[in-house]
């Protein structure tokens, strides 16, 4: 399907970049190729591949082949990353593609097994402009609180966010990444181009997925202390016990409960809430009046349940102790 290619021939190996080409360039025999945003200002044609993933709605069939190159790159290749051709560029005989948001201005697609595209939803922002951004095979990268969002382009990358207070757009594109976000009061919102990725966030943050263009991806959100629910601890309810008769009201982890006996949600910070009324002598209980029973409560029916949980580290040290 892809024709002759009779062009001049630029030979590589391992992995190749298209960057700053000014002609129509063909690419031929790579594994996975990764197109960027605004990288290709005419059409990118996929002639023979597995799958393509996209954020760029394919129309059609090519309307290119081999014979439309001006250059054709090949060789012994690994990946091809597709950064900046303005031109068209054809890719043939690849396994999978990958095409960011804003990644050409059409795309067409011709013997592929599969294409994946899901246009419910469209970032707010080119992600290539995004403050934290990866692109490649197996990098690491770490960063605090950034103001607009996560990019990730390649394969097998890790990226660690601490300390974010700020909503956040996190986009993948790619397999096999991981996004990790901790911090409080923020909303994370995910994109994936892609497999087998993952972002995961923290229990005092938000998080939805907006669109995802491929499958068994996950985005998964650590479970909400007790801690976070719990008002008094029972060392804080009992610090002022020292003589005489009181009245003391704290809570705890209900550590054998998934689900609140309260309200009859499922449930994870479902919380003891303890009484007792009673006599003390150096902070012992020495005559009990009233032991007061238990009830429960949890993040669902709890008046002290946070929203958006702002409780700072110290705060939440100091509910445990």
């Amino acid at each position: 399907m892809a024709g002759d290619w009779n062009a001049p021939t630029d030979e590589f190996s391992g992995d190749v970049r298209l960057q700053h080409r000014e002609e129509t360039i063909g690419l031929r025999g790579a594994e996975d190729v990764y197109v960027r945003g605004d990288a290709v200002d005419g059409e990118l044609a996929f002639l023979d591949a597995e799958y393509v993933f996209t954020d760029v709605a394919v129309e059609g069939s090519p309307s290119l082949g081999g014979s439309d190159v001006d250059t054709a790159v090949t060789g012994n290749l690994e990946d091809g990353y597709v950064d900046d051709v303005t031109d068209d560029v054809v890719i043939t005989e690849i396994e999978d593609a990958f095409v960011q948001y804003g990644g050409a201005e059409q795309v067409t697609a011709g013997g592929v097994e599969q294409v994946f595209h899901d246009d419910s939803a469209a970032p707010t922002k080119a992600p290539e402009q995004y403050e934290v951004t990866v692109n490649g095979w197996n990098h690491t990268k770490e960063a605090t609180d950034p103001r607009d969002g996560v990019s990730v382009v390649g394969a097998k990358n890790e990226v660690t966010i601490r300390e974010a207070t700020h909503d956040l757009t996190v986009y993948v594109v790619g397999w096999d990444n991981e996004v990790r976000i901790e911090g409080r009061n923020a909303d994370v919102t995910v994109f994936f181009v892609g497999r087998d990725n993952t972002v995961s966030v923290g229990p005092y943050l938000s998080q939805s997925l907006a669109a995802e263009s491929g499958f068994d991806n996950a985005v998964d959100a650590d479970p909400l202390p007790p801690e976070a629910v719990i008002q008094t601890s029972k060392s804080e309810a009992h610090s002022d016990a020292v003589f005489g008769r009181h009245k003391l009201t704290w809570q705890e982890p209900a550590t054998d409960k998934d689900w609140c006996p309260n309200c009859g949600s499922n449930a994870d910070a479902v919380i003891e809430r303890k009484q007792r009324d009673a006599l003390f002598l150096l902070k012992v209980p020495v005559r009990t009046y009233d032991d007061g029973g238990i009830s429960y409560e949890c993040e669902h029916c709890s008046h002290h349940a946070p929203g958006h949980v702002s409780l700072s580290e110290d705060e939440r040290r100091d509910a445990l102790e």
